[in-house]
């Protein structure tokens, strides 16, 4: 089955005429094909894997709200743990709604998502900074080398054209 090239009714493979329109049927006409639809599936599973791991955040990001006036006095970190919690939360909520909105194919969602995971990396690197000399080198550079990694990956692979195409 072939469309008619005028009225894009779905014709015989050998149809010289279109029965709908009455077009005759040209040369090329067994060039056209028609493009499946892209599958959307892997931008749905990035979109749910943000929108679980966020939503752990923003829990996580409340309960140290809650439970940081007990840790101030027992831990120096060097920083202040309150506007950390409290921008940790903002970004979880930013990456949640960009994720939200990309799962409803809007670009906007790439957008926001994009400057939250930004933000994220500079709030990241700062609290390395700042409990660089209070804890194990080591362990420090894990997790924060695996926060960075996943991060990262993550802008980058909703960034892939395969996704871009997706959003409008």
């Amino acid at each position: 089955m072939k469309p008619c090239l005028s009225c894009g009714n779905m014709l015989a493979e050998d149809a010289t005429f279109c029965y709908v329109c009455n077009t005759e049927q040209k040369e090329g006409f067994e060039q056209f094909e028609i493009k499946p639809k892209q599958s959307d599936v892997f931008l749905k599973v990035l979109c749910i894997l943000t929108i679980l791991s966020m939503g752990f955040n923003l829990i996580t990001s409340l309960m140290n709200l809650i439970t940081s006036p007990r840790l101030s006095h027992n831990i120096d970190l060097g920083y202040p743990l309150i506007p950390v919690f409290i921008a940790s939360a903002i970004i979880s909520v930013s990456k949640l709604t960009g994720a939200i909105f990309m799962l409803q194919k809007k670009l906007n969602g790439l957008y926001i998502y994009t400057v939250a995971a930004g933000l994220s990396i500079i709030i990241t690197i700062y609290t390395t900074i700042s409990i660089f000399q209070n804890f194990d080198i080591i362990f420090t550079l894990i997790s924060v080398g695996t926060g960075l990694f996943f991060g990262l990956l993550f802008v980058v692979l909703y960034w892939l054209p395969v996704n871009r195409k997706l959003l409008s």
